[in-house]
């Protein structure tokens, strides 16, 4: 592989935290600056959240949601939003914090012959520069076998690596030396500050009382040197040395969701200080070969040639920048599916918590939108091609979260809608919040998360056939699941089975004289419910098992809505055929039956397949970075390569530093390559890779589709390792445009091969 596929490459150190780059290891996230007079590593730890376990039910009720529903379905809409916004909402999630920032004091003056880079195939970082005719270096990686941040200084001097090292946080510390290390002890606020307006007079940032104090934590530093080391009270001190390597690690009180991480919490101060010193004990070259010996064991599943475009040694935000004019910079469209599969090893491993709005790389205490799980897209994107890239065990989190969330949405389920199984709304987090937060409707009042997330646990079963996840993981959750609906389901005036009332999501329309949100049902809250039935039945045939969940569906699956289609030939996003307020809104809800789900395509649905494409034409390409991912998916499962391409060049495009949020037609790349909203949301980096997976490789049970929406640029590749459904390994090479080899890997008894709307084998 060319290192212009696998290799973020820059000639300046990073000013602004959008233009460093990140390391982690699903726990530990780090963003490296690369200064040579002042290094910054910007650190994370997932545990790090504000709050401890609680509700936030005060407005909600049953009582205004049945009348609600009852208004909905006299067509007064209005008046139902109206009863929602004003009785059912809750506090806001807690938000996701920064540890803090470790910087390295080496040098005052100019250096010159500057350059650092990440190399994706490895996962390290490295600085290199030269200052009085001395070379030096910095090679960086976050350790997932030995769970340590390692920094390596070196110099091409004898006695010459002399630096200051500080450890700070914006959380409330203490940094104090002990035993060797440098350690930082914190907690975390007890409260949101987004919630300040919510809990009035009783709001506190870090509350005193011992049931209201948050998560504590500890992060301690050691370093190893053949120079001179000082531990003082604030900073460690190196002089005259050769080398030196810098070690970091983190713990933190947080139990589980259920546990108060203060009363209940767990023993972290001595573990971490164990963690640093199992580390210390190793050579570097020990705890480097061992990193990329498990990074790469993930990493090199799967390979994506596209051609080289010969641009190693042009930086990254340059080669950016010459790709909006040129775009023939093919290498950049498998640079950016690499980094893509990078983040997701980096963000999301077996025991982390699932990756929130920014994966696991925030630096601000106040967040946008508080770095939480958005559950409406959003965190369900971060996931799109994590199986069909071939990383089952990076999945392993976002299951994690939803089995959460099935739990302490019982009780929402229960008490806001007299239903069984479990419900949850827009947002969640560390907690497993499931009720609704504050706001407009439009995002407040939606509560088919829990079917979504049911989405990728059954897929998970698909692409692996473990058949034991499936029984013992899997179908539980998505039983009670569609045990929510099954209760919630209402027969409209024409005597289909309809969820009301509802929304799609964070949308409105146009309402006599004013706009609404609320519905008596929308196209999504259907799809999700028809994909969520079909899925609970395929389940229980794969386990030989049925159950009154099972019976239930099969009795009323036949009456849902079906789909509608507009007076423009598009497909309805609401109930009734409404006029868009906002005509290229962001959100494409309506269309979760093309994807991600599989309710509409060309051989069962063409009508629908129309209506979907009339649908995208509408609401035009331009968009939020997740918004374009997303579009990326929807127009390669129209086989549409071309124009599914377009959209990767439209995420492409350069965004400059500044931190302002953009709610319409914003969306690109930052200069480390993180996606722009902007601000930054890591979800738009990961519809990237999977739409340019979905362009390749697309597969049902039963159908495996090659090169189904491969655009004309792309003319000579190769790509090896991707997964279809079943547990098959696909790899595929094509010439001028055309098929030329493939090989499957696996069970491929009753599977079908598609190429060009031919069946080939």
């Amino acid at each position: 592989m060319n290192s212009d596929c696998e290799t973020l490459y820059y000639k300046k150190p990073a000013k602004m935290w959008t233009s460093a780059l990140p390391l982690g290891n699903g726990k530990i996230g780090a963003m490296i600056y690369g200064g040579p007079q002042c290094e910054t590593i910007s650190l994370n730890y997932d545990e790090l959240w504000t709050g401890y376990p609680r509700e936030y039910q005060d407005k909600c009720s049953y009582r205004h949601f049945a009348k609600a529903r009852e208004l909905a379905l006299d067509g007064r809409l209005k008046d139902a939003q109206n009863l929602l916004e004003e009785f059912f909402e809750g506090g806001n999630s807690e938000a996701y914090m920064p540890f803090g920032d470790i910087t390295v004091e080496c040098h005052k003056g100019m250096v010159k012959n500057y350059e650092r880079t990440l190399d994706l195939s490895t996962a390290v970082h490295f600085v290199k520069y030269e200052k009085s005719n001395v070379v030096y270096t910095r090679e960086s990686f976050v350790s997932h076998p030995d769970n340590v941040l390692v920094m390596q200084i070196l110099s091409g001097a004898a006695n010459s690596v002399s630096f200051e090292l500080h450890i700070n946080s914006p959380l409330k510390n203490s940094v104090y030396s002990e035993n060797d290390c440098l350690i930082l002890d914190g907690i975390c606020p007890s409260n949101n500050s987004f919630n300040k307006d919510f809990m009035g007079s009783g709001y506190e940032r870090y509350c005193e009382d011992e049931d209201k104090k948050g998560i504590s934590f500890r992060g301690a530093v050691k370093v190893k040197t053949d120079g001179m080391i000082v531990y003082a009270n604030d900073k460690i001190t190196i002089s005259n040395a050769n080398s030196a390597v810098i070690l970091f690690t983190c713990e933190s009180s947080f139990n589980g969701f259920d546990k108060h991480p203060n009363l209940e919490g767990k023993e972290y101060k001595s573990k971490c200080i164990e963690t640093l010193k199992q580390a210390y004990a190793k050579t570097y070259d020990e705890l480097k070969s061992a990193h990329i010996s498990d990074y790469q064991s993930y990493y090199n599943r799967v390979v994506l040639d596209l051609g080289s475009s010969d641009r190693s040694k042009i930086p990254t935000d340059k080669r950016l920048a010459d790709f909006t004019g040129s775009k023939n910079d093919l290498a950049l469209y498998t640079l950016l599916f690499n980094f893509g599969r990078y983040l997701t090893i980096a963000g999301s491993r077996e025991n982390s918590q699932a990756m929130n709005l920014q994966g696991i790389w925030n630096n601000k205490t106040d967040p946008p939108w508080s770095s939480n799980y958005t559950v409406n897209i959003n965190t369900e994107m971060n996931y799109f091609p994590t199986l069909a890239v071939n990383l089952p065990e990076m999945n392993l989190p976002l299951i994690d979260f939803t089995k959460k969330i099935s739990i302490t949405g019982q009780k929402t389920a229960k008490e806001l809608y007299h239903a069984g199984g479990f419900v949850c709304h827009h947002n969640s987090d560390i907690w497993g919040l499931t009720t609704p937060v504050q706001g407009g409707a439009s995002w407040s009042f939606w509560n088919m998360s829990g079917g979504w997330l049911c989405h990728n646990l059954y897929e998970h079963y698909e692409y692996t056939l473990d058949l034991d996840y499936l029984r013992d993981t899997a179908y539980p959750i998505m039983k009670e699941a569609a045990r929510f609906y099954l209760d919630m389901l209402v027969p409209d005036k024409d005597g289909y089975l309809i969820m009301a009332p509802s929304t799609s999501p964070e949308n409105i329309f146009k309402f006599g004289d004013s706009t609404c949100a609320v519905s008596q049902t929308t196209t999504m809250t259907m799809s999700i419910i028809k994909e969520l039935f079909e899925n609970c039945k395929k389940a229980a045939a794969e386990l030989n098992i049925t159950d009154s969940v099972i019976d239930e569906i099969n009795e009323k699956e036949p009456l849902l809505l079906p789909f509608k289609i507009g007076s423009r030939g598009d497909l309805l996003e609401w109930y009734e055929d409404r006029e868009q307020t906002e005509v290229h809104h962001r959100h494409i809800s309506h269309l979760y039956g093309l994807y991600p789900a599989r309710l509409i395509d060309y051989e069962n649905t063409p009508r629908l397949v129309n209506a979907a494409r009339r649908t995208l034409d509408y609401r035009g390409d331009a968009g939020t970075g997740w918004s374009i991912g997303w579009k990326i998916n929807f127009w390669a499962r129209l086989h549409d390569g071309n124009h599914a391409l377009r959209l990767i060049d439209l995420q492409l495009q350069p965004v400059d530093n500044k931190f302002l949020i953009n709610y319409r037609n914003g969306g690109g790349t930052y200069p480390n390559m993180f996606d722009a909203h902007p601000p930054f949301q890591i979800d738009g980096n990961f519809g990237a890779v999977s739409g340019i997976a979905e362009m390749l490789l697309q597969s049902t049970e039963t159908t495996i589709y090659l090169l189904p929406a491969l655009p004309d640029r792309w003319k000579n590749g190769s790509v090896k390792g991707l997964k279809a459904k079943g547990n098959i390994t696909v790899d595929i090479e094509w010439k001028e445009g055309k098929l030329s080899d493939y090989k499957l890997y696996g069970n491929t008894k009753g599977k079908r091969v598609v190429y060009a709307n031919m069946e080939i084998e």
